[in-house]
């Protein structure tokens, strides 16, 4: 389940950082004389948005699962069940 979070946590960052730039431009930015914003979300660079996204997904699951792996030669050594809690064996040795 945390997998999948952070995964979805990962897609979105483009469309989050997006957005709030989308937001203080509307704020500070020019309204073209027309009394609307010169930017909308509408207009927003959905594909690009979602490539970046999917790069930014696969980058972070690598590293991620660059950082839980074991080095070699290292032995896995599983968690066991110690007086009815279950006991993180640690990395090996």
């Amino acid at each position: 389940m945390r997998g999948i979070v952070q995964g979805i946590l990962l897609f979105l960052i483009p469309f989050a950082l997006y957005f709030a730039w989308l937001f203080l431009m509307r704020r500070v930015g020019p309204d073209n004389g027309e009394g609307k914003p010169a930017i909308a979300w509408r207009d927003a660079p959905w594909l690009v948005l979602t490539v970046v996204g999917v790069i930014v997904l696969a980058v972070g699951l690598l590293w991620f699962a660059e950082q839980r792996s074991m080095q070699p030669g290292e032995r896995y050594v599983p968690a066991r069940l110690e007086d009815g809690r279950i006991t993180d064996s640690g990395r090996g040795r």
